[in-house]
């Protein structure tokens, strides 16, 4: 049965998903057969038991008493095991989360009795209509300490427990407004809840991870709006074949992979990818957490070296190094000359794509996301385009795509380079409530766009000159 399941749509065995936290990070995973996953101090589960849900559902870790533990008890010799026994995380049982946790602020109620009826864990308890009785004394009004927490924590008690006990110990919690228990509530939720979301990885999650993670460099300030743009301007779709240069580590082609295919490494439709890089050996590190097996990924995106690309080898070069044997001829190789010769076949091959790639092959657009000088690289990349083909290329500087357009609108090979923008501030919403958030990301990057278009030949020029043959009658004008 769980050899049927649609990666695109079910939670199946050897998959890289992203699994939302309590505390709005994320973490991606990969569900190994018969594995567990740990969360920190949100807990632990086995993989087994999330198979087969659809993606996007929310599950809950709980804990009895015959929760397995992760350390193995035989080992009680082992002085290194015994000293990290208490680090040991449990295991435990998972169930789909009740819809009390699920996000529910975009119902505009007004009324303090109704929203409580929305949050469980607030009903029996009583509320103000206002701050004015809050006396702020830090720490004492809160009976229950750290230590008694932590040993709650221990014991495995579910996170709702927990917060139970440290909302009954607070004694001015019924001082505050609904308002402020609920976002009191959603702050201590963060810290002891344990319940995560299986959702399934796409290009936008594995960019936002990165961006949540801090690393902005490795995809080089990119943002969700920038790539969406990126790729609707160099109009990316099924079998096309496309011009790429990727410095962001294979992102730029998981989204374009994700655009032609749709994640299905099972796809019949037809397109390749050509990637070229600067380095020996191409970076393309974050396609295997992509759903596209190996075979496929081979089949659909060739890379090619900056050097190879500009000064190819010939088709009668590459024939003179190698002369492919007969069926016959292989059989009756052995051992170390039979692997030699397909290594060798297999190098004659990839030349020959080299050839193939660089110099016969027309491309249906040119993406390009590099540090490299784009003024001297775009003029000569877009050679091999086709005409009225979009070329489009991302900077994290106006300044870098200011001296390409320069470039571009001396060359009438280009037409009409245009610079683009993308920012979008995100809003925060409250119940009734609407306003930005006080704090957002610096942009997203620069994009320039333009069309690859072939020049009509000038026409000749007549050149007037005087008619001295006298046997030519001029021509009678009125």
């Amino acid at each position: 049965m769980t050899s049927q399941l649609d990666p695109l749509k079910q939670i199946a065995f050897n998959q890289f998903v992203i699994l939302k936290l309590p505390s709005n990070n994320w973490k991606i995973v990969e569900l190994r057969k018969n594995g567990s996953i740990s969360l920190g101090k949100f807990g632990a589960f086995q993989v087994n038991d999330v198979i087969g849900y659809p993606l996007g559902t929310t599950f809950e870790i709980y804990y009895d008493n015959t929760s397995d533990i992760t350390e193995n008890e035989d080992d009680s010799q082992n002085k290194n095991k015994n000293k990290n026994k208490n680090n040991k995380i449990p295991v435990g049982k998972v169930r789909i989360m009740e819809e009390k946790l699920s996000e529910s602020s975009n119902n505009n109620l007004d009324e303090g009795e109704e929203l409580k009826n929305d949050i469980p864990e607030l009903t029996n308890i009583n509320s103000s209509e206002n701050n004015k009785h809050l006396i702020n004394i830090g720490n004492k009004v809160q009976k229950l300490t750290m230590a008694e927490i932590e040993n709650l924590k221990n014991k495995s008690v579910s996170g709702d427990e927990i917060i139970a006990k440290i909302i009954d110990s607070h004694e001015s919690f019924h001082k505050k407004t609904i308002q402020s228990q609920e976002k009191y509530l959603k702050r201590k939720q963060q810290k002891f809840a344990k319940y995560f979301t299986v959702n399934y990885l796409s290009g936008s999650a594995l960019l936002e991870y990165f961006l949540a993670k801090g690393d902005q460099q490795r995809v080089m300030d990119m943002s969700q709006e920038s790539v969406g743009m990126l790729l609707n301007l160099a109009n990316i779709r099924s079998n096309g074949t496309y011009l790429c240069v990727d410095e962001t580590g294979g992102l730029l082609v998981y989204f374009l992979l994700e655009r032609m295919f749709g994640g299905d490494t099972d796809s019949k439709l037809d397109g390749k990818v050509v990637v070229i890089h600067e380095n020996e050996h191409p970076n393309l590190d974050l396609l295997k957490y992509s759903n596209y097996s190996e075979e496929f990924i081979n089949d659909h995106v060739k890379t090619i070296s900056i050097l190879d690309y500009f000064e190819p080898p010939t088709v009668a070069e590459v024939n003179s190094t190698f002369t492919p044997f007969s069926k016959e001829e292989i059989k009756e190789l052995k051992g170390n000359k039979r692997n030699a010769y397909f290594r060798r076949s297999k190098l004659y091959k990839s030349q020959l794509d080299v050839v193939k790639f660089a110099t016969e092959v027309k491309y249906d657009a040119l993406v390009v996301t590099s540090t490299l000088s784009l003024p001297s690289l775009i003029p000569r990349l877009a050679e091999n385009v086709h005409g009225s083909r979009p070329i489009v290329c991302f900077s994290q500087f106006k300044e870098t795509l200011l001296e390409l357009s320069h470039t571009l609108y001396d060359d009438l090979k280009f037409l009409a380079p245009s610079i683009y923008e993308t920012r979008c501030r995100p809003y925060q919403t409250i119940r009734g409530k609407l306003h930005p958030l006080m704090t957002m990301r610096g942009g997203g990057g620069y994009l320039l766009c333009c069309h690859r278009v072939i020049p009509a030949p000038e026409p000749e020029q007549l050149v007037a000159t005087d008619n001295k043959d006298p046997d030519v009658k001029k021509q009678k004008t009125e």
